[in-house]
Order: structure tokens, then sequence, then C-alpha cells
């Protein structure tokens, strides 16, 4: 329920609050005083589409603030959202001339999206523009599933589902079947990539191992050059010289000699007795390595061969062998889906006539429900009608099969509401018969219908009234009063008779203060309401008549005192 509205710098409104009540409640006020305007600023509170327009002139912002009761539907939003703070839901909306909008629910941002989700499940606004939407057949279904209640919505929920699955299938077998040849061009590429890359056989950073062998096969002789020179060096005698190790060796025992007189050069002999071991050591691991040195004279040839295969695959699937092998693991996948393509193809196929057989079941079982729901809705919406002084209407809710074949969305009938507003005429749809002011009665009357069945706790009628008067006028006021039990019911009205059965009655005026123009909005009390009726009946301040006529209006309805 809508507690507390507060408006600042919104269109005519400088600052605003107004406390709202359970039950029935109605807005007047003369033509264009900014009525419509509070019904605009609650509606920017819910999620609509702001507007830099909306900001009052001169000012550089507007800010609309509402205090509403949970109902089940918003304590579940909020506590999802991880925004519930007690009882109380609060919801702020600004709009600045920077573009900078904010919104906030329970003092913490939030989207105007989610804005607009719980908007829905707390205020339901009907204005004039939506009992135009009666005349498009294509929210018809909507109005009637939604009267048909749980059990009749699983039914649609089930049709829906499954042509969306078969929808999904549909689509995809589409694709597959799409350009036939372009596939099999795919394929062959494909085969040939795979192919290509498999026979090479490539080992994990192959290249980096063969560059580095290809070098050392390179300069293969150069390599044997060096190590014979040190070979020699190291441990041939010629020439009238002793080879390095020799001589290594008597300089070793020339230091043993005389450590064993000089204690203190013991440590210097076992440093160079410890490198006179290396040495013998490494000597003997270069005449290894000379001996292991590969004497196949094709060995470089085959290196370069395998380099340049390497290169070839490089140029086209990657810039290294990890790249071209997650090249191959990518086509190998993409060449498995495209040959199993055929296969999926029927399989796809078998499985959507499966959905499609599944969605006809499941369509008629919708079918026959909404049969079972329109004739139900017809002789409510006839009672309510006659309740608004319609009495001689007949209402029947008209189901065409659709031509198609396919599985849709909404079932296997389109739905659109025919009227015969007087006796004597057959029924056609609304669109070709349907005054303004009987659409505003349709309207109402499916409202007053659908109350029960919807769980928003706020119905605003802003000036669905149009069109409308006499006796349909009282009975429109008796209807909104009723809804009232059910529901808190705000109503913007010009017609004094629905203002007498407010048990709430707002005031709206403009005034000029200065060079600006103010919109005020009061509460009014017992007096002010005589007042208020006689003005929206015409009278003045020296026409005691229309005043009688006030407190007459406000004694039918148990408003006034005797």
């Amino acid at each position: 329920m809508l507690n507390e509205l507060q408006i600042h710098n919104f269109a005519l409104i400088d600052e605003l609050e107004l406390s709202f009540y359970s039950g029935f409640s109605v807005l007047s006020g003369e033509t264009g005083a900014g009525k419509s305007i509070i019904i605009d600023a609650l509606s920017l509170l819910l999620g609509a589409r702001a507007s830099s327009e909306m900001i009052r002139t001169g000012a550089k912002s507007t800010r609309v603030s509402g205090s509403f009761s949970h109902n089940e539907t918003s304590r579940r939003l909020v506590t999802e959202w991880g925004m519930l703070e007690g009882d109380e839901l609060i919801i702020i909306r600004e709009i600045n001339l920077s573009g900078r909008n904010k919104c906030w629910i329970n003092g913490r941002l939030a989207t105007v999206g989610q804005l607009a989700e719980l908007g829905s499940c707390l205020v339901d606004i009907v204005g004039q523009h939506d009992s135009q939407s009666l005349l498009d057949p294509h929210g018809h279904a909507a109005l009637l599933d939604m009267y048909g209640g749980s059990e009749h919505l699983a039914l649609l929920g089930k049709v829906d589902e499954l042509a969306a699955q078969w929808a999904a299938l549909r689509s995809e077998l589409t694709r597959l079947q799409r350009d036939e040849r372009e596939r099999n061009r795919r394929i062959d590429l494909l085969t040939f990539q795979v192919d290509e890359i498999k026979k090479a056989a490539l080992k994990q950073k192959e290249d980096e191992y063969l560059a580095v062998e290809r070098s050392r096969l390179a300069n293969l002789d150069r390599i044997r050059q060096a190590l014979h020179y040190v070979l020699d060096v190291m441990g041939e005698t010629y020439d009238e010289r002793e080879s390095l190790l020799h001589s290594l060796s008597t300089m070793e025992a020339e230091l043993n000699r005389a450590s064993t007189l000089d204690s203190a050069l013991q440590p210097l002999a076992e440093r160079y007795t410890e490198l006179s071991l290396e040495l013998h050591d490494i000597y003997g691991e270069f005449r290894d390595y000379l001996d292991s040195l590969p004497a196949d004279p094709d060995r470089l040839n085959e290196i370069e061969l395998r380099l340049d295969l390497i290169d070839g695959l490089k140029r086209k699937y990657g810039s290294t062998v990890d790249e071209i092998q997650a090249y191959l693991g990518e086509a190998q996948q993409e060449l498995d889906a495209l040959e199993n393509a055929t296969t999926r193809v029927s399989g796809l196929d078998g499985e959507s006539r499966k959905l499609y057989e599944m969605w006809l079941l499941a369509a008629a079982a919708l079918t026959e429900s909404r049969k079972r729901v329109s004739l139900r809705l017809e002789k409510q919406i006839e009672r309510e009608l006659a309740d608004l002084s319609m009495e001689s209407t007949k209402f029947q809710v008209r189901l065409t099969p659709k031509t198609t074949e396919s599985a849709v969305l909404g079932g296997q009938e389109d739905l659109e509401f025919m009227m015969a507003p007087n006796v004597g005429e057959e029924l056609k749809p609304l669109a070709k018969i349907a005054s303004g002011g009987e659409l505003s009665r349709v309207m109402l009357a499916v409202k007053a219908i659908l109350v029960e069945t919807e769980q928003t706790p706020t119905v605003i009628f802003d000036e669905i009234d149009a069109g409308i008067g006499g006796r349909t006028a009282v009975n429109l006021g008796d209807k909104l009063r009723s809804l009232s039990k059910f529901r808190q019911v705000l109503c913007v009205t010009h017609l004094p008779v629905v203002a007498s059965c407010g048990t709430h009655h707002y005031s709206v005026q403009k005034f000029s203060q200065g060079d600006r123009t103010i919109v005020s909005v009061h509460l009014l009390e017992q007096e002010e309401r005589v007042e208020e009726l006689s003005r929206m009946l015409g009278g003045t301040t020296d026409q005691p008549v229309t005043f009688e006529h006030a407190r007459e209006l406000l004694k039918r309805t148990g408003l006034a005192s005797s």
C-alpha cells in the first residue's frame, strides 16, 4: 500500500508531501491543476522512463520519494536483492540535468529495472490509454489467462516452455542445414589441415631442440679441431715439452714435499691438489665428448628438412609448436562437429517432432481451459457492465485457431473480446463498436474482476471516467468504492458523484506565487468536501442549491453528518 509520497521540483510542483490511507481516495481539481502530474511523479518513482523535461524550470534536479507497506512479492524481491529493512519500503528516485540519475531502495542504490520490477507489484496505474489498449486484441489473451487463475496459468507456462524448446531446436536445425556446400568445403579444408599436422607428428619444443642440434652439426669440424687442440695440450708430450697434466702432477708432488716442511703451506697445497684432480676429470670428459660427436654426414640434412617442415606449419597454423598443436585440437573438434552434423540433423528433426506433439497436447488442454474460463469471464463481465448501466450488453471471448503449424508462444488460438452494447446488434470487436465511455466501463469491469486475483495492493484510476455521466457515474463511484474493500484505490476524477464516494478526498489546486506557478494538494475536511463538490457541480458560494446537492451526495454514501 502507498503510505507517503514526497515530490520535489517536479514539473509545476515545488514541494509536495502527501499521506495516503486505505480505502477509496479521490483527487479532484480544475483541468490543468496538476492532478495527472502527481500520477506522473508516482510513475517515475515506480520505474517509468525519465526525462530532464520533468525537472521544474530553474531547478537542477527533481526528486520523488515514496513509502509503501510490503506485500508478499515486494518482500521477496527486496530480500533477494539484499535490501530488506523492516516492514516499510522506501523508494527514492532523483533526476538531474547533468544526466546523473540515481535510484534508492531502502537507502541502497538500485537500478531503474529494479524499480520497474518492484513497482509492478506495488501499484497498478490505469489511465485512459489503458482503456484504449482494449482495442488491441493482442492483450486480450493476457487478461483472460490472468483471470483463469494459477492452474490455468500453469497450463500456459507449459505451452510456452515447450514452444521455446521447439523454437530453439528448429533454430539449430536450420543453422545446420544452411549452405550444405559451404559446410562440405569446410570439411575438406579441415580434413587436409588435420591430416597435415598429424602426419608431421610434432613433439613438444621439437623445433628448439633441432635448432640447437643443427647449430652443433653445422660447426662440427670447428668443434673437433678445438677439442683435439685442448686434448693435445693437456695430455700429449711433444717437441721436448711435457703435457699440461704431467706438469701439473709434477708441481703437485713438489708442493706436497714443501708442505711437509712448512705446515702453513698445507692449505694451498690441498687447494692445488683439488684443482689438479678437476683438470684431470675435465680432460676425460673432453675426450668422451669428442668420441660422442656424430659421424653421420646425412643427419644435418635431415634436420634441415625437418625444420623446413615445421616452419611451413608455423606459417599456416601458429608461431610455435604448442600453437600448432592447439590449432590441431580446435580443427579436430570443429571437424567432428561438422561430420556429425548429418546425424545431428536427423536427431534434431526427431526431437522437434516429438516436442511439437507434446506442445499440441498441452495447447489443446490450454484451449479447453480457455473455453471454460471464457464462459465464466463473459458472464461476470456482463454482470459488472450491468452495474455500470450497460444492462443489455452482450460480451464474448472469441477464440480463433491460428494458421501456423509451428509450436508458438501463447497456444494455438488468437483471442479477441467481442461486444454488442445494444439489443439486436451482432457481436463485433471492441475496436469497431465501443465508444470512449463504453471502453472505460469495460476496463473498469475487467479491473473489478481481476482485482481479486491480482496481487497489486494499490490501484490508481487516472480519469478513467471520461465520457461517463448520469446514473452510470453513480454506479461507477459505487464500483470503485467496492473495489477498495480488496485494494487501496485512488482515482483522479472530474465527476462529483464519483468523488462523493471516496473515503478520502484530496483537492489539487494551481496558483501563482510571485512569478512562479505552484501546485498544492490538500486533504479535505467535511465542510471542505462540500465546497469542492459544489465547485465540481458548477456552483458558487452564493448558490446554496449546489451546496445542498453536494451534501446530499455525501449523505448517499454515508460520509456526511445529518
